[in-house]
């Protein structure tokens, strides 16, 4: 592998075109060569906007024509798995967002190529990588904090495409999350409640292999300009709160106050608080995409094997087939 990095973009949607694509400003020495999409307009708009050398319709193409390091793959969720597949048995390197395939079996399949072909592969579970998420694990790991032992957390959206989408596109990324933050778990009971097919709810209850308890709720009731999503994990006489992903308080047992006396914030004792500052220039969003693309390349320039691998998100596949056993009973 050459010094720069040769990256290919299957994908050149919304997400890729408004945000994604910039991530790679903060990654040294790399150099996106060419670019797939099945519609041509919007491989017009990307290529206009970003310069791009080389384009085609075909990623079957693209792999076979372009000296290609690693490709990040954005596209329809139900296509993930035969991209991925197509690389990896191509000898590239593959970021591919969630979720890796349509089932777990496909999950399964990409993971044993991975081992096959020894290809460097991550799939983009963003939240382990947004800042609040990740300074509540690593508070979440102190001494003091005493593990977790209850876990809750709020995750919802606006009406969905259909409810098998919502539960594989939108539950599964605060399954991961649970997993991300508890280690391995399983699922006890789900509830489930309905307008239509396209605005459901659900309650999933959780336990893990540590024994914490926790439940996961999550709907298309609501609608995205509202705040949507929160996060607590309670540990011994200790609390972190992630609010809307913006704000971050970790509550610790206050230490007594002299009565009429000037109180004082006293270390160790008092609560912590993170806060987006909005005053700063946008030029970081904290939601971790930043973070994880630079963290994939970095892993495919050192040849380490990143998390969440291909591998690592089969178990995140697996709960999502435990939610739908127990909505079958």
């Amino acid at each position: 592998m050459g010094t720069v990095l040769r990256i290919g973009i299957v994908g050149c949607g919304g997400h890729m075109y408004e945000f994604l694509y910039n991530c790679l400003k903060w990654v040294p020495d790399v150099s996106v060569l060419a670019v797939c999409d099945i519609d041509e307009s919007k491989l017009d708009r990307f290529t206009a906007m970003y310069s791009i050398p080389s384009r085609y319709t075909d990623y079957n193409e693209m792999f076979a024509k372009e000296s290609l390091d690693a490709i990040i793959v954005v596209i329809n969720e139900t296509e993930h798995y035969a991209v991925a597949k197509a690389a990896m048995l191509a000898g590239i390197h593959v970021f591919v967002e969630k979720t890796p395939g349509n089932n777990t079996q496909e999950a399964e399949e990409l993971a044993f190529i991975q081992q096959q072909t020894g290809k460097t592969t991550m799939v983009g579970f963003n939240r382990r990588f947004m800042t609040s998420y990740a300074m509540a694990k690593e508070i979440s790991q102190r001494a003091e904090f005493g593990d977790i032992l209850m876990y809750q957390s709020q995750f919802n959206t606006s009406p969905y495409r259909n409810d098998a989408f919502f539960k594989l596109n939108h539950i599964i990324h605060h399954l991961d999350l649970a997993r991300f933050l508890l280690g391995e778990l399983e699922i006890t009971h789900v509830q489930r409640v309905a307008l239509n097919e396209r605005m459901v709810g659900y309650t999933i209850s959780i336990r893990s292999e540590k024994g914490a308890i926790g439940t996961i709720q999550s709907g298309s009731l609501l609608d995205e300009m509202y705040p949507i999503e929160r996060l607590e994990l309670i540990g011994n006489r200790r609390n972190i709160v992630v609010d809307n992903v913006k704000s971050l308080v970790y509550n610790r047992p206050p230490q007594p106050k002299d009565k009429f006396k000037p109180y004082t914030l006293t270390d160790g004792g008092d609560s912590l608080t993170w806060n987006m500052s909005h005053g700063l220039y946008p030029r970081f969003s904290y939601h971790g995409y930043e973070d994880e693309i630079y963290y994939f390349l970095t892993c495919v320039r050192e040849g380490r094997s990143p998390e969440p691998s291909i591998a690592d998100s089969v178990n995140t596949m697996k709960l999502l087939d435990q939610l739908e056993a127990h909505l079958a009973i």
